[in-house]
């Protein structure tokens, strides 16, 4: 059997089992490695370099687990580098009546592939279960043969990283851990799809960095009236709608670097806070948005945040009084407009005035209720949280309130002029050349990989600021969610990217090109090791 022969075989196998992310067979591809490993003589020998996680998956009843596993060199070293990939796939329902086979590479590949290219179809082949299948052949023919490199080699395989990366969250204390015990990890490569990390492109691309996320969010107080006296009251789905249009999109508040940007601040979620049916002017509402960040700290986004909040709520507040205005000339007669101005206050303000006008047994009454909050979507949850602290502060309306929502992805860019970081960027320009000089083939170097990805927890370099900020600004921060920042910043490596080569991630259309993922790629990846090695002191 061929080496492609061999990993396409492999590619079906891992694409079969249907790990969708937050669903109980989440978790299954990381067995299904453990048990291929296991039998190998060199982890029969190291049952210890098998380490199977537990790691929290906030607000769902399931388990998720994560897979470490680590060889060494023949030559003893503390000198490693580090493999990072997820094995959870986005759900199926773009697939409509083929949602069955979508797992099916086979039946997959023959219903869409009519021009017969040298393609393979189904939910995972590009993202990513091809990239996890070449880590493991790595793992493998190094466990076979322990003088393929000079250095060690670990491999983390984790899930949740399409939804909130609970698994890589996970097991940074386990690397943490490697690294208080000796272990000196040189960087850290990911096989996420290339096409994945640059849109409207194609063809063979090295990523030096990842693109930053964070989840600007609001909460707005208005003021309840029946709606008959409409202009006694002020209503947070108008002030909300307006921070919506205000925001979505607006380049004021795009983040770009080196002339690229990724798209300004898009609205993921918005509503009216309330249960059942009401001629009520609604006093309480949300909205977050995703937010891309290559230059911002969390302290930026707060600073715009408040300045979009400011601007929407006064816009709100003029378009009520101009109405107002208006329907008294047309005989509308009610209760006067008699509404103050709205404030905006950050989350950690809000919390303190809270804090001083619940008294004694706050925090405590605050964790009972973040507690008890029921599993779910931890925005949701979050937002709950959020609503509660409104409730202790006593304020009355209208206002806003500025916080964060999970998830947040640093950014991490290698072009940072420290020594490791520059000599990682050497050892992945010699993997564009090696790919030129064998196979004929140009490869495009990217600063940031603009997918979102688990590099960002593996890299990420962060100020104590910048984390203050974000804990005191995201509800139920450590119930919630959390990071487990000492941990993470412990490592904060020299990060790349390097993947196989595909189309339409996430869509019904996913396929993997063969020619580069299959007969290239797996000796490109060896080859970046190698350089690494010899390029990073």
């Amino acid at each position: 059997m061929s080496k492609r022969e061999h990993l396409q075989r492999m590619i079906e196998d891992l694409v079969s089992i249907p790990s969708v992310t937050e669903s109980a067979k989440e978790s299954l591809p990381g067995i299904w490695i453990k048990e291929r490993l296991e039998k190998l003589p060199y982890y029969i020998e190291h049952k210890d370099h098998l380490l199977w996680v537990e790691t929290p998956l906030e607000g769902s009843p399931e388990k998720l687990h994560s897979l470490v596993v680590r060889v060494d060199a023949s030559v003893p070293t503390n000198r490693t580098v580090l493999l990072i990939g997820h094995y959870d796939v986005v759900g199926v329902g773009v697939y409509g009546e083929l949602s069955r086979d979508a797992f099916d590479v086979k039946k997959m590949t023959g219903l869409l592939n009519a021009d017969g290219e040298d393609v393979i179809y189904g939910r995972g082949t590009m993202d990513m279960k091809c990239g996890v299948v070449l880590e493991v052949d790595i793992i493998e023919e190094f466990a076979a043969d322990r003088e393929l490199f000079d250095v060690n080699v670990v491999a983390a395989f984790v899930g949740d990283e399409e939804n909130a990366s609970a698994g890589m969250r996970g097991v940074l204390p386990v690397l943490h851990k490697m690294k208080e015990e000796g272990t000196d990890f040189l960087a850290v490569i990911n096989t996420e799809p290339g096409e994945a990390g640059y849109s409207g492109e194609s063809g063979p691309a090295v990523f030096l960095g990842t693109l930053g996320k964070i989840m600007p969010s609001f909460y707005v107080r208005g003021c309840a009236s029946h709606v008959s006296n409409y202009y006694g009251g002020f209503s947070s789905a108008l002030a909300v709608s307006r921070i919506v249009s205000y925001a979505e999109g607006n380049p004021h508040f795009a983040d770009p670097l080196n002339g690229k940007c990724e798209p300004s601040w898009i609205c993921l979620d918005m509503g009216v806070m309330k249960k059942g049916y009401s001629v009520t002017v609604p006093d309480r509402a949300f909205a977050y948005f995703n937010c891309f960040t290559a230059t911002d700290t969390p302290a930026d986004v707060m600073d715009h945040m408040k300045i979009i909040a400011g601007y929407a709520l006064d816009q709100t507040m003029a378009q009520l009084t101009e109405s107002y205005r208006h329907m008294l000339a047309m005989g509308c007669e009610g209760k006067g407009l008699n509404v103050p101005r709205a404030d905006i206050y950050t989350l950690e303000e809000i919390t303190d005035i809270a804090r001083k006008n619940y008294g004694e047994g706050f925090d405590e009454e605050l964790a009972s209720y973040i507690e008890n909050i029921p599993p779910g979507d931890m925005r949701e949850r979050g937002l709950a949280a959020v609503e509660r602290i409104a409730d202790m502060s006593g304020l009355e309306g209208p206002y806003a309130v500025c916080f964060f929502l999970p998830p947040w992805l640093p950014v991490r860019t290698d072009f940072t002029g420290e020594n490791r970081d520059e000599q990682t960027i050497a050892a992945a320009r010699s993997v564009k050349e090696h790919l030129f000089s064998k196979y004929g083939v140009e490869m495009k170097e990217i600063e940031l990989f603009a997918g979102l990805c688990d590099l960002s927890y593996a890299g990420a370099k962060v100020s104590t600021e910048d984390l203050e900020t974000l804990e005191k600004n995201m509800p139920g921060w450590g119930e919630i969610y959390s990071i487990p920042m000492k941990e993470m910043q412990s490592l904060g490596l020299p990060v790349i990217n390097l993947g196989p080569s595909g189309e339409d991630a996430h869509k019904r259309t996913e396929r993997l090109r063969l020619a580069y993922s299959l007969d290239i790629l797996p000796e490109l990846l060896r080859y970046a090791v190698s350089k690494i090695s010899q390029t990073v002191e």
